[in-house]
């Protein structure tokens, strides 16, 4: 199912429900005028491709918007009820706003418009809420495999050291880091950033070392005779 819906429940307060579609083409512009922080040219990620003279909204700050002006004043380590309902398959889980927000926003962020974030698009369809980092590395590297066994068959050049998704996680470090920059501005609370700066810590440990970091997925690899 391409929608993936996520339900939060803050203690004394109505439920919040966010709907993610996956396969959305374009960026949602929700608000009449997007805040300030939303604008590209304001803390523009330098590995970013757009320019400013053609579009006036960083798309993955546009696509989280309404996440981030909901929580806004809300504290990273208030207690939440989060519940997300993918396809007939549904997660519950009680814990923390930042962690329920950097699974939301992680999701948000990986299926937007953005031209980098965007590269984790596919494994974005197959989101898993709450992953663990091992979790994380496998589903990441084994997507990147499918994908460049998928190039090697159509004659193209493909590269199974995993030279290209360290680099790609490189990218995403620094669009994090200048969308860090942004919520800085945006919020007077902590939960918005804080879980950015999770989603920076993943990545960092995903990409740092992955050929070492693969050595401890080898209980869950399929090990062949042949």
């Amino acid at each position: 199912m391409p929608v993936i819906a996520y339900k939060l429940s803050l203690e004394n307060a109505e439920p919040l429900t966010f709907t993610v579609d996956t396969e959305r083409l374009a960026t949602e512009e929700n608000a009449v005028q997007p805040p300030f922080w939303t604008t590209l040219s304001h803390h523009q990620c330098p590995n970013c491709p757009l320019a400013a003279s053609t579009e006036r909204h960083c798309p993955a700050a546009v696509d989280i918007e309404h996440i981030v002006d909901t929580f806004c004043h809300v504290d990273s380590h208030a207690h939440v009820q989060v519940d997300v309902q993918i396809g007939d398959r549904q997660h519950s889980k009680r814990t923390d706003v930042q962690t329920a927000l950097q699974s939301l926003l992680g999701l948000t962020l990986a299926t937007s418009a953005c031209p980098v974030l965007s590269q984790m698009k596919g494994p974005g369809r197959l989101h898993m809420p709450f992953a663990t980092v091992e979790e994380t590395l496998f589903r990441m590297v084994g997507a990147y495999f499918v994908g460049q066994y998928l190039k090697s068959q159509q004659g193209k050049t493909a590269d199974f050291t995993l030279d290209s998704l360290s680099r790609m996680y490189a990218e995403v470090q620094t669009v994090n880091r200048y969308l860090k920059l942004r919520l800085d501005d945006a919020v007077s609370r902590d939960a918005n950033t804080n879980a950015v700066v999770s989603l920076m810590s993943v990545a960092m440990l995903v990409s740092f070392s992955l050929d070492q970091q693969l050595n401890g997925l080898q209980p869950f690899a399929i090990q062949t005779s042949l």
